[in-house]
């Protein structure tokens, strides 16, 4: 699905063919927004708008404007999975929340990297929470590459994404 970002918040762009409309309202917030043109440029000034209305209207009511979320969520996989699962984080000497949790946190940043294009055969160890591989671009013509696994807390992830990055490094 196509989205909108603008100022760190997501919109859904739909189209309704009867009403020869685009429209789509603001993702992760606790109220509705809605917002609609009749062409993709209306529909980004509408949604950047509403933004901006929603942004306004939060600091006038004393309203946190960001949808929250507690971390909880149910999953619903299949048993034999539920099993393996269990028999990994057994193996491995953790629970099964931790597991789940790593699993999603290296899908998640995997997600991004993917994006960048940056991401390099996964013949290397998959880093651990807090942790990057990066892949050290060797001079022209050394013919070899250098590993370097950096511990970084997840908070700062983006700043040595984009160290790495003007380094000429790739990350893993």
């Amino acid at each position: 699905m196509n989205r909108l970002k603008y100022k760190g918040y997501s919109g859904s762009v739909n189209y309704s063919e009867p009403d020869k409309v685009f429209f789509g309202k603001i993702e992760g917030i606790e109220g509705l927004v809605n917002y609609e043109g009749e062409s993709v440029k209306e529909l980004t000034a509408a949604f950047h708008e509403a933004v901006n209305d929603y942004i306004i209207f939060c600091e006038d009511n004393g309203i946190k404007p960001d949808k929250s979320y507690t971390g909880i969520f149910n999953v619903r996989i299949a048993p034999a999975t539920h099993k393996e699962i269990a028999s990994i984080a057994a193996e491995e000497s953790i629970s099964i929340n931790s597991f789940v949790k790593k699993a999603l946190a290296e899908a998640v940043n995997n997600f991004y990297l993917s994006k960048s294009n940056k991401v390099i055969s996964k013949r290397y160890p998959t880093p651990s929470e807090n942790e990057v591989i990066a892949l050290q671009e060797p001079e022209a013509g050394y013919g070899s590459k250098e590993v370097l696994r950096v511990t970084i807390p997840s908070k700062d992830f983006s700043f040595a994404k984009e160290l790495f990055e003007r380094l000429g490094w790739s990350l893993l």
